[in-house]
């Protein structure tokens, strides 16, 4: 799992079926101190993230497991939002 926030939508016409009727996030991924890294992941969005929540996101076949993302070919899924972070 990786934690990450959350810095754009992404917007397709063309896409697979599985993918219409999911949203699709730009997520920005952070360093053990907390701080933005220049490495950045497409995740579906499972919970109703939005822009600029910091997320916890599943990558990988278990990635397709969360209800929302089981007929779609994904490996990165946003699994949680973080509303505290004690370090």
């Amino acid at each position: 799992m990786e934690i990450g926030k959350v810095i754009g939508s992404i917007t397709s016409v063309s896409k697979i079926d599985e993918l219409r009727p999911v949203k699709l996030f730009l997520v920005q991924l952070v360093d053990s101190d907390l701080k933005l890294k220049e490495d950045y992941i497409v995740a579906i969005d499972s919970v109703g993230a939005g822009h600029q929540d910091m997320v916890i996101i599943t990558t990988g076949s278990g990635s397709r497991f969360t209800g929302i993302t089981e007929p779609t070919h994904t490996d990165a899924s946003i699994i949680a939002r973080i509303d505290n972070l004690e370090v």
